[in-house]
């Protein structure tokens, strides 16, 4: 994905963003994407990308991010889960917009 592949008026109006409930819950939960992965989106769709995944783990995911929204550390078991489920969240994203 490059900048040209936007319009400008897409550019101009910004993407949504998500307000997510709990920063430190969707900080733990990003935590757990494989490394360097949120570096190759690009930055002026970074924030739209990461909020927006953390919303639709909140909506779909009800139980394990209100594990994540508790102080502390995730227990290994949700931990795992999260990571699966955020790893795939993002390599179907990443094969949809060309990003390797």
């Amino acid at each position: 994905m490059k900048l040209e592949d936007f319009t400008q008026k897409e550019i101009d109006e910004d993407l949504s963003t998500a307000e997510i409930s709990d920063k430190e819950a969707g900080d733990k939960i990003l935590s757990l994407v494989p490394d360097g992965w949120i570096k190759k989106i690009p930055f002026f769709v970074r924030e739209h990308s990461t909020t927006k995944t953390i919303e639709r783990i909140a909506n779909d995911y009800p139980s394990l991010y209100a594990v994540a929204k508790k102080p502390g550390e995730l227990p290994e078991k949700e931990r795992e889960e999260l990571r699966k489920i955020i790893t795939d969240i993002f390599t179907e994203k990443m094969e949809k917009h060309n990003i390797k």
